[in-house]
């Protein structure tokens, strides 16, 4: 195994400092909801831990601490001392890591945070060759908690230690106010800038819903994933900005039949089950719908209801598709900010991330150590004096008048568990709600379980959930080696956990199973893929702010049992695009399709048909990248990404044909380029388009010209689609679509005076720049097949196009 690369702490600071630049930016406050928490753990598996069970709900919110919150005034605080308990505070048993956590006295003495990291062994994971590739995966069980005062006596022991003078210090460079710094935040902006993470592709082509329609591209073939755009071949049900658009299909020209209004914050995704529609309602900063936790009563006496808290919601709005406009039955609210969902025979799962609330943080009023002392210790009181509804989540079912019928505490302490070693200040929850039992819809049983840790990505076979996160401690770690607290440590390397839970148990709740750490991380859900009863798992070993220019790194794919009830390591192979990253996985049956990039593109062929002993069977260099991959044919791959230079420098949109036939010798055939441009389907998967009867592909464009490129009179950037034909082993361009207005071409001038020493002036040559204003209305988010007709949506409206002639049809306007 090679050394792991040696950097500077120099090095390290100034991409810190630009990264805390960076999240200032506004989309990044969205996401520092999801997850500023990534659980850690790493003993081996315990099987006599119970496995999670089911039942509704428990709304017995029982807890050490019913007096309140302590007064968190800047004179003092309560004179509680929660410091080191060295016994099992789980409740279990079980061995956990419940090393002491030092609360400071208000004198400023330093505390001690051994909870996530001191003393304990850790990956050695580093950048290697084909022939030692990065080992170190590790398993481990959570554990469940019997009670709630042991879960307490597990939060208050390790969330106590991981608060600092602003609040939880989980991230680069200390906390940000009572969330701290998402963690996975960096990851994310670090995979696609100011753009979601870039998407791969996984699983086998999904299957049609019917022959003559399309359905979502899904990762795996029945796992339903929530998408913009449905349609059971009569109805297409659609989001539009906040509103969900129901449109009629069946006839030659589309008629709409209804809409209603969902007051999101972001734009609404919908699964379809039978005539009911599912939309996830993201909110993020609004009031929560729940009673205040902590305080029954405010200063005046009054009650405090809803409204005086605030914080993200996952809303599930139940909509009835009827003959009129659709109409909303019932909405169940969830705490905790969406981190995704899935759906598997009218069972959906839903992953949701929380933080404790209702915490009112001491805040420094001078930057001295002596002062920002004082509130570390202030604010470690005020962690060690929570309760149990601090930290686990709520919900809350109302019908369509807005009367609440169910509430409470979602799951409950004996369904919450925990790492082996601490996982984050934060609580993740899966959420399963069998449409189909009960009265139906989101009236049925609705089942939860906790883990207190985070959550990033998520993926689904028909067996299992899995959800991933970057493993807390480490951040932890590179946060001291970035701070000058580690010397003479060698560099950390970041880990992946990832949480199993069971679900082929329709009706019940997603009961946990183990837990595995893998190196590296991971690009995004697809990334991972479970086939023959093996989770395979691809990653990048690199700093968790990999920009690509001077850090060595690598990638690797790792085969893990998925049956054995503890995700045991299996196989591993590394060595993959070394100083590169991953931007694209493809897991084909026993082959592995995994693109990296820096300057060129390397196409890896991956033969997992022996799971201990994954080979690269063929490798392809070419310029540019592709960002998602999907089949085509059994020896035809279609990649869709950039065009690049040889020096990395993206040129425009790019769609390569792959012939993989010959696994050692993979060649791209065939190229489809546009200047300029580039497609969402580099980072959302949904958005792509594959139409098997026609041998046909569309995905959405947004082509930008300025400079030299809007210079020409001539020049008309595109915004709208792109069609194109595999047929016959080769691209070919079908057609270039859109219902955008002709985009405005503007140009500035400006001439440069040169003043001379006497006052007098001579002028420069006249410069011109000229770019395109463009219907960003018309910016297609969505398309889909049904009949003859090709359907390509935006917030513009829904239009129809001939799929034999690609002639436009018409367009139907959404009202305003």
């Amino acid at each position: 195994m090679t050394e792991a690369p040696k950097h500077t702490r120099s090095e390290f600071a100034t991409k810190r400092r630009l990264l805390a630049v960076l999240a200032g930016v506004g989309l990044l406050a969205a996401a520092c909801a999801s997850d500023a928490d990534d659980s850690a753990d790493r003993s081996r598996s315990d099987p006599s831990q119970p496995a999670a069970t089911t039942g509704a709900p428990d709304t017995d919110t029982a807890s050490a601490d019913e007096s309140g919150e302590p007064d968190a005034s800047a004179n003092g605080m309560s004179e509680a001392d929660t410091g080191g308990d060295e016994s099992d505070t789980t409740g279990t048993g079980a061995d956990l890591d419940t090393s002491s956590a030092e609360i400071e006295d208000g004198d400023g003495a330093a505390a001690q945070d051994t909870s996530a990291h001191n003393g304990s062994s850790r990956d050695s994971a580093a950048p290697a060759g084909d022939d030692a590739p990065v080992s170190g995966v590790e398993t481990a069980a959570l554990h469940s908690f019997d009670e709630c005062a042991a879960l307490l006596d597990y939060v208050h022991t390790h969330a106590a230690a991981a608060a600092g003078p602003w609040g939880f210090e989980t991230g680069f460079g200390g906390g940000f106010g009572p969330f701290g710094f998402a963690d996975d935040a960096v990851a994310d902006m670090d995979e696609a800038g100011p753009f979601p993470a870039a998407a791969g592709a996984g699983g086998d082509v999904p299957l049609l819903a019917g022959e003559d329609y399309s359905t979502s591209n899904l990762q795996e073939a029945g796992i339903d994933e929530p998408d913009s755009v449905k349609t059971d071949g009569r109805r297409m049900v659609l989001t539009v900005r906040d509103t969900v658009q129901v449109v009629d299909v069946s006839a030659t020209t589309p008629r709409r039949i209804g809409s209603l209004t969902l007051d999101a914050t972001w734009p609404a995704q919908l699964l379809l089950h039978g005539d009911r529609v599912v939309a996830f309602v993201r909110r993020w900063d609004s009031p929560l719908p729940f009673p205040v936790i902590g305080r029954s009563d405010d200063d005046d006496g009054e009650p405090l209801w809803p409204g005086d808290d605030w914080g993200p919601t996952t809303e599930l709005v139940e909509i009835e598709l009827t003959e009129g406009d659709p109409r909303i039955v019932r909405r169940l609210t969830l705490e905790g900010d969406l981190v995704g969902g899935r759906m598997i025979d009218g069972v959906i799962h839903v992953v949701t991330a929380t933080h404790p609330r209702r915490i009112d943080w001491v805040i420094p009023q001078r930057d001295t150590p002596a002062e920002l002392s004082r509130a570390a210790a202030a604010n470690r009181r005020l962690v060690a004096s929570t309760g149990v509804e601090h930290w686990l989540p709520r919900y809350q079912l109302a019908d369509a008048a807005g009367n609440v019928t169910a509430g409470g505490q979602l799951g409950s302490c004996e369904r919450t568990f925990a790492p082996a070693h601490y996982g984050g200040p934060g609580t993740l929850t899966v959420t399963s709600v069998d449409l189909g039992a009960g009265d139906g819809g989101l009236a049925g049983s609705v089942e939860a379980t906790s883990i207190l840790a985070g959550g990033r990505d998520i993926y689904a076979s028909s067996e299992h959930l899995y959800v991933s996160t970057t493993r807390w401690d480490d951040l932890r770690r590179w946060q001291e080696f970035d701070a000058g607290a580690s010397d003479g440590a060698e560099t950390p390397q970041t880990v992946t956990e990832v949480h199993q839970f069971e679900i082929s148990s329709l009706g019940d709740a997603a009961g946990y199973v183990t837990t595995a750490s893998v190196p590296g991380i991971l690009l995004n859900q697809y990334s991972m893929s479970e086939h023959d009863g093996y989770l395979r798992i691809a990653t990048t070993v690199s700093p968790p702010w990999f920009f690509g220019d001077d850090l060595s790194s690598e990638s690797l794919l790792t085969v893990l049992d998925a049956d054995d009830g503890a995700l045991s390591q299996v196989g591993q192979i590394g060595g993959l695009g070394v100083g590169e990253r991953i931007y694209a996985v493809r897991y084909l049956g026993d082959v592995a399709a995994v693109v990296t990039f820096r300057q060129v593109d390397p196409l890896y062929l991956i033969d997992l048909s022996d799971p201990a002993a994954p080979d690269v069977r063929g490798e392809l260099k070419i310029t540019g990248y592709s960002a998602y991959l999907h089949p085509v044919a059994e020896d035809l791959l279609l990649g869709v990404g950039q065009e690049a230079d040889l020096d990395g420098v993206t040129q425009g949109s790019q769609v390569s044909l792959f012939d993989i036939g010959d696994l050692d010798s993979p060649q791209r055939i065939d190229q489809w380029t546009l200047a300029g441009a580039h497609s969402n389907v580099e980072f959302d998967a949904l958005q792509f388009l594959y139409w098997p009867p026609s041998e046909l592909m569309v995905m959405p464009v947004i082509q930008y010209l300025d400079g030299d490129d809007a210079a020409a009179p001539s020049a008309s950037p595109l915004m709208g689609a792109v069609a194109l034909s595999t047929s016959q082993r080769q691209l070919a361009e079908l057609a270039r679509l859109s219902h955008a207005d002709e985009p405005t071409r503007r140009c500035n001038e400006h001439r440069e005076i040169v003043i001379r020493p006497d006052g007098t002036e001579e002028a420069g040559s006249l410069e011109r720049y000229c770019w395109y204003d463009q219907d960003w209305e018309a910016q297609i988010t969505s398309t889909a097949v049904v009949g003859d007709r090709l359907y390509l949506a935006s917030a513009k409206g829904l239009q129809t196009v001939d799929l034999a002639t690609f002639a436009p049809v018409g367009l139907l306007h959404w009202a305003r």
